[in-house]
């Protein structure tokens, strides 16, 4: 008899930004994936904007060495509403300090601390 144990996904600490200079979660969340997609380890973390009535939202998932971001933004009380979607290769930290995905289709850099960049 074969026994099939999945691995557990680490889910890594949130990120909420904004408004103003309001920040939470810090940047250990993006630590975290880099270091599980440096094990190729499942994992997951968010990054998310708050306004007076809207969210805006990057999720990260890392499966099988492979980072898929979902970017969505919301209006309260609507359903989020999908703004797009990639597949990247590569997660890494700049020079700066920021973490990043990149080496994704389609073409693009999606930084795991920063909305919009």
């Amino acid at each position: 008899m074969v026994a099939l144990i999945a691995a557990a996904a680490i889910q890594c600490q949130a990120r909420s930004i904004g408004p103003g200079s309001l920040r939470r979660g810090g940047t250990s969340g993006a630590a975290c994936m880099l270091a599980a997609f440096n094990d190729c380890h499942a994992a997951g973390y968010t990054l998310s904007s708050f306004g007076v009535d809207t969210i805006h939202t990057e999720t990260f998932r890392l499966v099988g060495c492979k980072v898929y971001v979902t970017e969505s933004f919301r209006v309260v009380p609507q359903q989020p509403r999908v703004l797009g979607r990639s597949v990247c290769s590569r997660l890494r930290k700049t020079g700066t300090g920021d973490v990043v995905a990149d080496r994704c289709t389609p073409r693009s850099t999606t930084s795991l601390t920063k909305l919009g960049t």
